[in-house]
């Protein structure tokens, strides 16, 4: 199973850091980002496949490859 960990950007910042930890290993995978204006993240590279997300894929926190969504 995977957590969230979401680390707070300095206020000057326009997003907070997302990324996911594995509860069993600890290891952490995949990144992404959480703007403060919206609450849908962001999927920059992916915690399932660990591909690195299309731009245009992105803002939209569904993977190009596999099609995990960050935001469910």
């Amino acid at each position: 199973m995977k957590e969230k960990i979401i680390t707070k950007m300095p206020s000057d910042y326009d997003h907070d850091d997302v990324r996911w930890q594995d509860t069993k290993t600890g290891k952490i995978t995949g990144f992404g980002f959480l703007p403060r204006d919206n609450k849908e993240i962001g999927l920059q590279r992916c915690l399932e496949c660990d591909s690195e997300n299309y731009a245009l894929n992105v803002s939209s926190g569904i993977c190009y490859k596999c099609g995990f969504n960050a935001n469910q």
